[in-house]
């Protein structure tokens, strides 16, 4: 299934009711679901809130397939170039008071989706996100 959004944080709330939908009828397990759709959510506001040097309307593409044993998932995005993968992960250790704002999402990311792979490609940032599931 191939959606696209525009660059607008409402636009998320749409797309996890069709990631829902899509999921329900191909058999996905929920909290394979879970999963993805609090992944996008994370990258996409991301994007969003970071990605564009401009106030212009840009398009973000997510295309997800349905496996016997695995989803992957594909987000595409026009913004500046920018690799989250190169970000380390943050101390966990700290207390809440302690950590300096921002890295917990692409953390969240990494620990929920099984892999997680970016490559920058005709001026796109492209996300590759699996996550395994064997009960369908």
């Amino acid at each position: 299934m191939r959606w696209s959004i525009k660059n607008d944080l409402a636009e998320i709330a749409r797309l996890a009711g069709e990631i829902e939908s899509f999921g329900e009828v191909q058999g996905i397990p929920e909290p394979v679901i879970f999963s993805i759709n609090l992944s996008l959510d994370e990258l996409i506001t991301n994007i969003i809130n970071y990605g564009y040097a401009d106030n212009d309307e840009h398009n973000i593409i997510i295309n997800l397939q349905a496996g016997d044993a695995e989803a992957v998932v594909e987000l595409r995005d026009d913004g500046l170039p920018f690799n989250p993968l190169e970000l380390p992960d943050p101390d966990t250790g700290q207390s809440l008071d302690e950590r300096p704002i921002g890295g917990l999402g692409i953390y969240l990311v990494r620990r929920m989706m099984d892999q997680v792979e970016y490559r920058r490609q005709d001026n796109q940032n492209i996300m590759t996100m699996k996550k395994l599931y064997f009960d369908k």
